[in-house]
């Protein structure tokens, strides 16, 4: 029976099954936990204050939305239409697109490279786990994922196609295509979009070196992310927002205020993945391997993304997601080829994903706990709410100090009923005049 079990030998591909379902229903699992909460609830509504309902309203939302408050309208206008929607539907198509996330990177990485490397699916998921800095905001919370996984995937599939396709001759239709792509991509996030424009215009760097045509359907996905990326950042909300960060320093102190607040943000989030990325070029480096273009695009990509925030009156730690990718990236497709510089590379690197694979267990369960926790705490609101004839509704505010749990560091409940998001609360249930509020005393309970 051992010796039966021994000769067992799965193939790549069903490893690389195994694992994408794995990860996804590890997903789905915390994304069916997870209630709306926070901004979801003002993005559920309309401006007239009334339940979202058809994509009428969210063309007159998002217009209203791109005057008054930014420009993000792909991101927005995703969210909108899953708000539509039961909520589990959402946590369905959220996991998947977060396959389509490690799907799209792995495919990067490996470029035209036939053999398959499985355990690398899973060295992405754990990067994006442990390193994101508020992985429950950008890969769980409603609102957070549809700007940042569902944009980032939209970038790296107009990234795949100059690296992956770049060989694809012009065609009328990929033309136009590539320019539709190019637009939705530079429309999705700021900073994460910029880097975009770097690596695009890195990539045909790259074309003219290893003297490669530069096909026209090339140059219509970059003009289309420009325009793309220009039409978000022109948006007079963008200036309406800003008028609430109040900050008097002459101009060049604020920037340079800003710009070293950049660089201890690095070192805050990123130095874990330049650490692996420096080690590696180190090793390219000792043993006289050229080290792929790719990975300088990448690095310049992510240089940008951190750098472009100095323009930026805040930069929360969510903004940091688009600069761990690139990063990931470009630490990741020198770490494909390692044993092909020594095999003894390859076990290492394995040991090193089994090790983790046991520390990801614990961690997730705690924070499936932790999760559920607070899917409790809004399944007992809500019942609270369809039960209470009290006036108003009181509630104790509900806070997490796990940094993966979507609420994590998001506003709960406000002290006052007309604060948010109390009152946008109380109109998506319909609680009337009651309103919401908060006990303002600390919750004294085990």
């Amino acid at each position: 029976m051992i010796d039966k079990i021994k000769n067992i030998k799965i193939n790549n591909k069903t490893a690389i099954i195994i694992i994408l379902v794995s990860i996804f229903l590890s997903m789905l699992a915390l994304n069916l936990l997870t209630p709306l909460i926070a901004d979801d609830y003002s993005y559920a509504l309309t401006y007239n204050h009334t339940r979202i309902k058809n994509i009428i309203d969210i063309i007159n939302y998002q217009s209203h939305h791109y005057m008054v408050w930014g420009g993000r309208t792909v991101a927005h206008s995703i969210a909108q239409s899953f708000l539509i929607l039961p909520k589990h539907i959402f946590s369905i198509f959220n996991s998947l697109v977060y396959i389509i996330l490690i799907s799209l990177i792995y495919k990067i990485i490996k470029g035209k490279e036939k053999e398959d490397k499985p355990y690398l699916l899973l060295g992405i998921h754990f990067i994006l786990y442990f390193l994101t800095p508020v992985f429950g905001q950008t890969c769980i919370w409603l609102i957070g994922s549809c700007n940042y996984i569902w944009t980032t995937s939209i970038i790296l599939f107009l990234i795949y196609q100059f690296k992956n396709k770049g060989d694809k001759k012009d065609s009328i239709l990929r033309i136009i295509l590539m320019l539709l792509l190019g637009i939705i991509a530079g429309w999705t996030n700021e900073n994460t979009s910029f880097g975009l424009i770097v690596v695009l215009i890195s990539s045909l760097i790259i074309n003219k070196l290893n003297k490669e045509k530069i096909t026209k359907w090339k140059i219509s996905g970059l003009i289309g992310s420009i325009i793309g990326f220009i039409t978000m950042i022109a948006a007079p909300g963008n200036y309406v927002r800003s008028e609430r960060f109040v900050d008097n320093d002459f101009i060049l102190v604020k920037w340079a205020k800003r710009f070293l607040n950049c660089t201890t943000g690095i070192t805050e989030y990123c130095l874990p993945i330049i650490v692996i990325l420096v080690v590696a070029i180190t090793i390219y480096i000792y043993n006289h391997k050229k080290i792929n273009n790719w990975v300088y695009a990448f690095i310049l990509g992510s240089f940008f993304s951190v750098y472009s925030m100095v323009l930026s009156p805040e930069f929360p730690p969510r903004s940091w997601f688009g600069v761990i990718i690139y990063l990931s990236i470009a630490s990741l497709i020198l770490i494909y080829n390692l044993d092909k510089i020594n095999k003894v590379f390859k076990p290492i690197i394995i040991d090193i994903l089994v090790i983790t694979s046991f520390i990801f267990i614990v961690d997730y369960i705690n924070l499936a706990k932790d999760i559920n926790e607070l899917r409790g705490t809004w399944k007992y609101r809500i019942e609270t709410i369809k039960n209470s004839s009290d006036s108003p509704i009181v509630f104790y505010e509900y806070i997490s100090t796990n940094n993966k749990n979507p609420n994590y560091q998001l506003s709960d409940i406000g002290i006052g009923k007309d604060e948010w998001p109390n009152k946008e609360i109380s109109i998506y249930y319909n609680v009337g005049d009651k309103g919401i509020i908060r006990y303002v005393e600390e919750k004294n309970e085990k």
